[in-house]
Formats: C-alpha cells, sequence, structure tokens
C-alpha cells in the first residue's frame, strides 16, 4: 500500500494516493474541511491523473453524546 501525500493548507487538507479500482490506475484524493464548524471528509477518484474527480465518499464528524 502507498502512502498518502499532501497536507493542511489554508484549512484544508488535500491528500493523494495512486491506486488501482478495477484493474485499472486511479489517483485518489481525501479532502479535509470544516463545514458549520464539524469536520468534513470527502473521497475522490479521478481515472485521468487528476484533471476530473469523481466524489464517493462523504463523511461529516460530530461528538458523541
Amino acid at each position: 500500500m502507498k502512502p498518502d501525500v499532501g497536507r493542511f493548507e489554508n484549512g484544508v487538507g488535500k491528500f493523494y494516493v495512486e491506486d488501482a479500482f478495477k484493474g485499472k490506475p486511479i489517483r485518489v484524493r481525501y479532502l479535509w474541511t470544516k463545514t458549520s464548524g464539524i469536520p468534513h471528509w470527502e473521497q475522490a477518484f479521478s481515472p485521468d491523473a487528476g484533471t476530473s474527480w469523481e466524489t464517493n465518499w462523504i463523511m461529516d464528524f460530530t461528538k458523541a453524546k
């Protein structure tokens, strides 16, 4: 498994990793932001080295009560 590469800049975390999906190479992007004061995470796949992205997973995090 390859490591993710990226950083936080101006409150946004962008991380990338090269992977494969259904036997074809893809680039995976993870975005971390704060939406309405809570952490927001998105995963997206790119089949064309980052020219276009398809977001396929979104999570918002809140404190457990």
